[in-house]
Formats: C-alpha cells, sequence, structure tokens
C-alpha cells in the first residue's frame, strides 16, 4: 500500500497546514501523561518540521469520548501545554472548532506558529463521517495531513469525510506504521511469533485467523488465555474473561492445532490488592475463588525461547494483570526480550495497556514499531477495511 505524502521539496511557507493528530491520552491534575515516545511527543516531531518550513499549522484531536458536547474534563488545554514545553513556542489554542472565532484565529496565525482547536469529539457531526462538517473543516486549510493512525479504523469526519474536500496527505507518522505493518501482512520473516493478550476474543480472532497461515507460533496470555482455558474445560476461578469468546477459543484450538500456546503455569491471588499473596499454580490446579493475574516462570519461560528464535514478532495486549505492578512481571519480561530481538527480527508493539510497563522498563524506542493504535493496529492486521487510510492510497 502506497500513500500520497509531503514531499521535501514542496513548498510549504505560508501555506495553511490543517493537521489531524492524536492526542488522546490519560488527562491526570490537568496535566497531559504523555512519556518521550508518547502520542503527543512523537507527533510534536512531525509539527516541528512543518514549523522549521514556514507552514502555518492548525492542529485537530480528540480526546475522550464526550459524545458530541462540551466537557471541560476533555478540553485539550493540557495537550496544548504539553506541546508548547515539546515545541519550545507557545501552540495557541481556540474554544471551538469551525465558527467564526476559529477563523479569525486561523486567519492571525503567523508562518510557522501552531493553532490546537479544541476537541473535535466536541462537535456532534465528527462520528458521523460528515460532509457539511468537512466542508467546514477544509475551509480553515490549504492542505490537510492526517498523521492519527490510533483513529483510521473508524470513518469519522476528521479523518475520512474531510480527504474528499481538501488536497490530502499521509503525515509521517501514519505511513511509517503502513509500511511496516503492510510488510507483516506480506512477507514476514519465519519464524513469526505472534503474541497476544488482554481480555476481547472478537478483536484478536480476526488477527489470528488472517496471520495464521503466517504464522509459526501464537503464544496466548492475559485473559485472553482464560477464555481458552475455559474453552478447555479448565477452572479459572474468578479471574476475567471473555464469555462469549470461548465457543470461538474451542473453535481456534482446533483449527490452529499445535500452533497455539497456552501457559503451562499461572500466578493466582485470593485478591486483586497489590500486597495480596501470590501463588504459583499449573494450570489444572487454579481453585474456584482464585484469580488469574499472571503468565507462571514455566510458561515465561517457554515464550521467551520461541521470542529467542523470532525474526518477526507481534504483540499486542497484556499477559497479565499489569495495572497492577506486582501482576506485571511477565508482561515486562516479555517486553524486555522483544526489544532485545529488535535488530535480529522485526518487530511490532501495539496495545494501550502494554503502554505503562513498556515506559517504565524504557522499551519504548527499542522496537521496529512501537504503534500509535492498538484497535488501528489490530484492524489493519485483520485485513479489513480501512477508509481513511484508503482515502490516501496513490
Amino acid at each position: 500500500m502506497k500513500l500520497r505524502t509531503l514531499r521535501v521539496s514542496m513548498p510549504l511557507c505560508g501555506k495553511r497546514v490543517l493537521m489531524r493528530i492524536d492526542a488522546n491520552v490519560p488527562i491526570k491534575k490537568g496535566k497531559a501523561m504523555d512519556g518521550p515516545q508518547g502520542r503527543i511527543a512523537r507527533s510534536a516531531v512531525d509539527i516541528d518540521w512543518l514549523m522549521q518550513r514556514g507552514a502555518k499549522i492548525i492542529l485537530m484531536t480528540h480526546l475522550g469520548r464526550p459524545e458530541g458536547k462540551f466537557v471541560s474534563a476533555y478540553s485539550v488545554a493540557p495537550v496544548a501545554k504539553r506541546l508548547s514545553e515539546l515545541l519550545q513556542t507557545k501552540v495557541k489554542t481556540v474554544r471551538g472548532i469551525v465558527d467564526e472565532k476559529v477563523q479569525k484565529a486561523v486567519a492571525r496565525l503567523e508562518n510557522g506558529e501552531v493553532l490546537l482547536l479544541e476537541n473535535v469529539r466536541f462537535h456532534p457531526l465528527e462520528k458521523k463521517d460528515d460532509s457539511v462538517f468537512a466542508k467546514q473543516l477544509a475551509a480553515l486549510g490549504d492542505l490537510y495531513i492526517n498523521d492519527a493512525f490510533a483513529v483510521c479504523h473508524r470513518p469519522q469526519t476528521s479523518v475520512h469525510a474531510i480527504t474528499k474536500e481538501i488536497p490530502s496527505y499521509a503525515g509521517p507518522l501514519l505511513a511509517q506504521e503502513v509500511n511496516v505493518l503492510s510488510k507483516v501482512m506480506q512477507h514476514p520473516r519465519a519464524p513469526f511469533v505472534l503474541v497476544v493478550g488482554g481480555v476481547k476474543m472478537e478483536t484478536k480472532l480476526p488477527v489470528i485467523q488472517r496471520l495464521l497461515p503466517r504464522v509459526q507460533t501464537v503464544l496466548v496470555g492475559g485473559a485472553l488465555a482464560h477464555a481458552f482455558l475455559k474453552a478447555k474445560g479448565l477452572e479459572i476461578g474468578r479471574s476475567v474473561y471473555d464469555e462469549e469468546g470461548i465457543v470461538q477459543a474451542a473453535r481456534m484450538l482446533k483449527q490452529a492445532g499445535k500452533k497455539i500456546v497456552l501457559p503451562e503455569d499461572l500466578v493466582v491471588v485470593s485478591s486483586l490488592r497489590k500486597d495480596a499473596a501470590k501463588r504459583v499454580v499449573g494450570v489444572s490446579e487454579v481453585g474456584p475463588k482464585d484469580r488469574i493475574v499472571d503468565i507462571g516462570p514455566k510458561t515465561i519461560e517457554r515464550f521467551l525461547a520461541a521470542i529467542g528464535e523470532a525474526r518477526t514478532i507481534v504483540w499486542n495486549g497484556p499477559l497479565g494483570y499489569c495495572e497492577i505492578k506486582p501482576f506485571a512481571k511477565g508482561t515486562f519480561l516479555i517486553a524486555e526480550a522483544i526489544a532485545k530481538r529488535t535488530g535480529k527480527a522485526l518487530t511490532i508493539v501495539g496495545g494501550g495497556d502494554t503502554g505503562p510497563v513498556i515506559e517504565e522498563g524504557g522499551f519504548t524506542d527499542q522496537y521496529t514499531l512501537l504503534s500509535t493504535g492498538g484497535g488501528a493496529m489490530l484492524t489493519f492486521l485483520s485485513g479489513e477495511s480501512m477508509p481513511p487510510i484508503e482515502a490516501l492510497e496513490i
């Protein structure tokens, strides 16, 4: 898949560049929680490139799920503050999206300045992929850049309908994600190891099915593994699992045979307190009151052995209850092993729940691709249609 991108030689000085980024990060006490390789930080690199070329940059992003209404908790003010720190210049804001105040703010922009519009999802027509709203947005710029891969699995106005109203291009982040993920889809080097965790079978199953002919090993952990264990008739106690996914898990076990590798031992607790006593048990030894919170040492050893021989590795989803640090050992060790394998293997990691573990381990810049979008990455790898990206194809 080849996408339209901005050429280095393209004159941008004085041009109004409308750019969709993904700055949807947690906000705590008015501060955007975004690390050195976080979504905002990575977008800042591409914004700076435009600033250096004298463009007038109008940024769009969403934050949370305000459902088409103004919700002060989802204002993008903390994003502007974080961008200002990264770009070492004041990022202007405006309390609006396409109204007269916004139009005047855009008209006042000088070359190299940056304006961040208010949360695009405050507009009731954003999620409707609406042509009228798209025309209003397009009128703010001379050209449009989509650099928000994480939201490209849904056709919404600011990533899809807008491309019909204004010259449109893929940003560097979006182009890189598509390029690397396409390699996995087309010509992955063997052995190819797919590592999947998390909860929902419905998002992971299409990826497993699509990649199964190319994959040598599928390592399954986290709550996703609980559905597989349940499908085999094993006790999982009070552990979280996808009830609707049990039938699918059973079908997958028959279809994939020995390619599916499930945990052979697990870490269990009686409560989800961080100081709860942990026990390592075999998969047939889980009690009715136990909660599975991590993969066990034998499983970790087996997973690490498969990763150590791989030439292509794709990982999506935590392998334990990694929101609580004592239960994140398996996820941490897998993150570390995949990072060390980069260079010898193509390594792709995605899924927001693993982010804190990856950042704490200092692994964020140690993968071939740390995807900005867990859901979008799964959609791309499952081969489903992604209209916002298809609109940018050459």
